[in-house]
C-alpha cells in the first residue's frame, strides 16, 4: 500500500498559473505541469536561497521529500524552457499556513466565477446540495461588482470511489474561483486550495439565489476545519 501523501505548506498561491512561448497558439503546444508545492520548493531554494533543512522545515516535510520535490520541479521548468512547452502550475498536496483553519477572502470588485452545488435541475431557484461531491449539478454564476450574471448549469457526472478530486479538477478547468459548499472532506478542500478555489461555508439557504446573495453581501465565512465532514458523515469526497 502506498504511503499517504502529507500536506505541504506553501507561503502563497501563485499569482500567475500559466506561461507559454510568445506567438504560438495553445493548441499547438505541449504542456509541462508544475505542481504548486514544487513551485514553492523552487521559490525557497532558488529565490530565497534557503538550505535543504531550512526549506524542508518551512514546508513541513522531510529533507528527502523536499529534495525530491525540488528536483522534479527544476526538471519540469527546464523541460518547458528547452522544449518550448507551455508551463501550467496546478495541483500538488499543499495548504497555506493561514488556511489551516480558514482561507483568504476574495475581493468582490473582481469578476469571479462562483459554483454552488445544487439539487436538480440546478439554477438560481434550485436548492443548494448539502455536499459538493454528491450534488446533482453545479450552478455557475459570474459575480462582478456585487452583481450576479451569466448563470449556467453543469451537471455532475459523478466520480469513481477514491477519485474525489475529479469534481475539483472540472470546476478549476471551468475557471471557478469560489465554491459555496455545505460540507466537504479534508482532501478535496486541500485540492480546492491548491487549485486556487476559495471555499465558503453555505448553510441554511433555501435556494442557490439566496446563497449567492449572501456571498455577495459578505455574509458567508471561508470554509474552516470545523465545517469539515467527519468520519461518520459519509461525505468524504
Amino acid at each position: 500500500m502506498p504511503r499517504p501523501c502529507h500536506c505541504r505548506r506553501v507561503a502563497a498561491l501563485p499569482k500567475v498559473r500559466y506561461f507559454k512561448p510568445q506567438g504560438i497558439p495553445l493548441s499547438d503546444l505541449a504542456e509541462a505541469r508544475l505542481s504548486v508545492d514544487g513551485l514553492e520548493a523552487v521559490r525557497l531554494a532558488d529565490c530565497q536561497g534557503m538550505n535543504m533543512d531550512e526549506a524542508a522545515a518551512r514546508m513541513g516535510v522531510s529533507r528527502h521529500t523536499f529534495g525530491r520535490l525540488l528536483r522534479k520541479a527544476r526538471r519540469c521548468v527546464a523541460q518547458a524552457l528547452i522544449e518550448g512547452q507551455a508551463l501550467r502550475i496546478e495541483g500538488g498536496v499543499c495548504m497555506l499556513p493561514s488556511q489551516a483553519d480558514t482561507q483568504g477572502e476574495i475581493h468582490m470588485s473582481n469578476a469571479i466565477l462562483v459554483a454552488v452545488p445544487s439539487d436538480a435541475p440546478g439554477g438560481l431557484d434550485a436548492a443548494p446540495s448539502a455536499h459538493f461531491g454528491h450534488c446533482d449539478a453545479y450552478t455557475l454564476a459570474k459575480v462582478e461588482n456585487g452583481q450576479i450574471s451569466q448563470v449556467d448549469v453543469q451537471y455532475n457526472a459523478g466520480h469513481e470511489h477514491g477519485n474525489c478530486l475529479q469534481p475539483v479538477q472540472e470546476l478549476a478547468q471551468k475557471g471557478v474561483t469560489a465554491l459555496l459548499a455545505g460540507g466537504m472532506g479534508m482532501r478535496p478542500l486541500q485540492a480546492m486550495q491548491a487549485a486556487g478555489i476559495t471555499v465558503y461555508h453555505n448553510a441554511g439557504h433555501a435556494s442557490v439565489r439566496d446563497a449567492l446573495k449572501a456571498f455577495v453581501d459578505g455574509k458567508l465565512q471561508p470554509f474552516g476545519t470545523e465545517q469539515l465532514c467527519k468520519g461518520g458523515c459519509g461525505h468524504h469526497g
